[in-house]
């Protein structure tokens, strides 16, 4: 299909990617991401062109599509959405991943989680399947997040792209008791939107450093917090 050109419809016959009903009972409701979605897609749809039990691809054959990559591109935050969406489906267990190390190279595969897959992983785990020659298979450990993202899903809700650069950017930039203490703030007032926990952090911090010289206490950087007007909306960030 040309660039502008409208889509015309599916053919009767042609190529087909089989997504398995449960992906969207079981697995797409608690998806988080675009990037998520459009990486378990890309997966489901290159591995299903490969011949044999062991069927499985790296992030860097994905990218290699144009069309995925104008798909993460288009629809979430590019390059990195596309391996936080592989992470993602894994920790969800619609993926299997496995780390291969060997002649000096190191990368990491992924498998749809079916039975076949979970067969082929366990054998090149156990040393009866060599997926790249030469190269040893184990479980790579799993990548944790920063607690914040677990307070933000907890408290308010749904991370965007946008959202968890400035949850990084927070997690860094102030102390973790802070944080939390933020959060539960928000929690107790019924206020569920970032920007008015952002603003709480940010006064709560200059209280923190105001507090060393004057002896201020928690609550008197709340109050202080409360006088400079830091109103907040009962709706959540779009």
């Amino acid at each position: 299909m040309s660039d502008g050109a409208p889509f015309e419809g599916f053919p009767g016959i042609g190529k087909a990617t089989a997504i398995p009903n449960t992906f969207f009972s079981a697995v797409l409701p608690a998806m988080r991401e675009p990037g998520d979605l459009l990486a378990f897609l890309w997966v489901a749809r290159l591995v299903q062109e490969q011949q044999g039990d062991a069927r499985f691809v790296t992030a860097e054959q994905v990218w290699a599509l144009p069309d995925a990559a104008s798909t993460f591109e288009a629809l979430s935050a590019g390059r990195e959405s596309l391996e936080r969406g592989l992470a993602a489906c894994v920790e969800l267990g619609a993926l299997l991943a496995l780390d291969l190390a060997g002649s000096g190279q190191q990368e990491t595969v992924y498998f749809v989680n079916n039975p076949t897959s979970r067969r082929a992983v366990a054998r090149a785990r156990g040393g009866d399947l060599e997926l790249r020659p030469g190269a040893i298979a184990y479980e790579p450990q799993p990548a944790r997040r920063p607690n914040i993202f677990h307070l933000y899903e907890e408290h308010v809700g749904t991370i965007t792209p946008l959202v968890a650069e400035r949850l990084l950017v927070a997690a860094e930039q102030y102390p973790q008791h802070l944080v939390e203490s933020a959060f539960r703030e928000a929690a107790e007032r019924n206020v569920r939107n970032w920007k008015y926990i952002e603003r709480m952090l940010q006064n709560w911090s200059e209280g923190n450093q105001h507090h060393e010289a004057t002896g201020q206490s928690l609550a008197d950087r709340r109050r202080r917090y409360d006088r400079d007007g830091a109103a907040g909306s009962t709706s959540r960030p779009r």
